[in-house]
């Protein structure tokens, strides 16, 4: 949807990443929309878990610019190694907590947390990327209906955005349950043979123990992934 380049700042000379949208999708209302909100959330953050937008008024096209980040999405480093020791699990989930924490004080919701928004650096620092369907107070509302052929693998969104509610911080801490089962297990929690199957196991079943899989996960590790894939947003 977008290509991403590799630049430097003729001002102050630092490097930095260009996002410019392919032209066909300039025209698609629901994705300008969502490149615009991704541009106006990222440049109210300050964060070192945050991915930086900086502002740039004079401009002949659409295309944002943000910090440079040398690393590796959190996607490519599970396709490489299938799954984590959980000391490195555990670090990386940490620091996503830590920028949700963050977020979440500025009243901004993820909405689509999963590997492919997680950059990881070569200390295992982390930087949460794409904000193009986060919700902002304030913000007109992107429905779930109306994102649903942009927001990719059913894998990581929570039963209530399954059933059509906004969600909020507690959608964000059900997707990082996810991931650190992911992470730790080698596969998500829930399976099934396309999205709308996916999506139901998560209604109607309980994932297998993460211990069962390895016998070297803790039970209080365990415990914090089921409290985070709690059905009920009440009980995360």
């Amino acid at each position: 949807m977008a290509s991403i380049f590799r630049g430097t700042d003729l001002k102050t000379g630092r490097q930095v990443a260009i996002k410019v949208p392919h032209p066909e999708m300039e025209s698609d209302p629901v994705f300008f929309d969502r490149f615009r909100r991704e541009e106006e959330i990222g440049k109210t953050l300050d964060h070192p878990g945050v991915m930086k937008v900086f502002a740039d008024g004079d401009r002949s096209q659409v295309y944002m610019v943000m910090e440079w980040v040398d690393g590796k999405l959190l996607r490519q480093i599970l396709a490489e190694q299938k799954k984590l020791p959980s000391e490195r699990a555990v670090k990386i989930a940490l620091g996503v907590c830590e920028t949700l924490a963050y977020i979440h004080s500025k009243g901004v919701v993820h909405r689509d947390l999963k590997p492919e928004n997680i950059m990881v650096d070569a200390n295992d620092n982390i930087k949460l990327i794409d904000f193009g369907i986060a919700g902002q107070q304030g913000a007109r509302r992107l429905t779930f209906a109306k994102l649903s052929q942009v927001m990719g693998t059913p894998d990581y969104i929570s039963p209530e955005q399954v059933k059509g509610k906004r969600g909020d911080g507690r959608s964000d801490v059900y997707a990082l349950g996810v991931i650190l089962y992911e992470m730790l297990a080698g596969k998500t929690p829930f399976q099934g043979p396309n999205p709308f199957a996916i999506m139901n196991d998560r209604l109607l079943n309980n994932p297998v123990p993460p211990s069962e899989i390895d016998a070297t996960i803790s039970p209080a590790l365990q415990e914090i992934i089921y409290r985070a894939l709690e059905r009920d947003p009440e009980n995360r």
